[in-house]
């Protein structure tokens, strides 16, 4: 293998990855696809199986089946490989969201509630 193919395959792989994160990141949060989110849940309502709308909200079964596109769109056809990509892609995106919500709640600022600030001023110093 020459460096030119070892490139190409690190750049499948981070294309696979990014694709199967961001993929899986869009449809489950972004607002840009509510209305996909909703039509899936109709259409699993419809076919009384309700349960199947909850692919859309959840990061681990929506990463699997990213995993499974993204894994045959850039790295293979063959099915144990697309398999494989789908349980690595349901593992990527539920690492990601909980490493986001981590990163989230580690800037989240805690704000003194109006019981706690009782004769105080606007300082903290007793008034």
């Amino acid at each position: 293998m020459n460096i030119l193919e070892m490139k190409m395959n690190f750049v499948q792989l981070f294309m696979f990855v990014v694709s199967t994160i961001g993929m899986s990141h869009i449809i489950v949060d972004g607002s840009i696809l509510q209305w996909f989110r909703d039509l899936v849940k109709i259409i699993a309502f419809k076919i009384r199986v309700p349960k199947l709308g909850g692919v859309v909200d959840c990061y681990l079964c929506c990463g699997t089946w990213c995993g499974f596109f993204m894994g045959w769109v850039w790295l293979s056809t063959s099915p144990w490989e697309i398999f494989a990509c789908g349980c690595a892609g349901g593992f990527l995106a539920n690492f990601a969201a909980v490493y986001l919500n981590w990163i989230e709640s580690a800037t989240i600022v805690n704000l003194p509630s109006e019981e706690n600030n009782a004769g105080q001023n606007n300082n903290g110093q007793p008034t």
